[in-house]
């Protein structure tokens, strides 16, 4: 079972109990994660790690935001090329939003990346 993560991260996916969910994409994408098998979920770390380029800053700051599930599935060494490759995406001021924590995108990666 393939997930689309783009679609997750862009609010378009629903809980699982909408009636008992407290959170935002990132859990609902936790919870989209957890029944998959390991292929999937690599393949789900790869389109996560896509989104660091993506065009929509709002979306490829969620991709930021839901960094430590990358780095849990394909680790720290994959995650980090994928930030190098996308620095130029990254290396801007993020979009206002309550989770983020520094004041780039690259600085919010790293720290995501390698937060446990």
């Amino acid at each position: 079972m393939t997930i689309d993560v783009r679609a997750i991260l862009d609010g378009q996916v629903w809980p699982q109990d909408v009636h008992d969910f407290v959170g935002d994409v990132v859990d609902i994408l936790d919870e989209q994660l957890e029944p998959l098998d390991n292929d999937d979920r690599i393949d789900a770390a790869h389109q996560l790690l896509d989104l660091l380029g993506d065009d929509d800053l709002v979306l490829r700051t969620w991709a930021v935001l839901s960094l430590r599930r990358a780095t849990e599935i394909l680790g720290i060494d994959e995650v980090q090329a994928a930030i190098t490759g996308h620095r130029e995406h990254l290396d801007i001021t993020p979009p206002d939003m309550w989770r983020v924590q520094h004041p780039t995108l690259l600085e919010e990666a790293q720290f995501r990346a390698t937060s446990t």
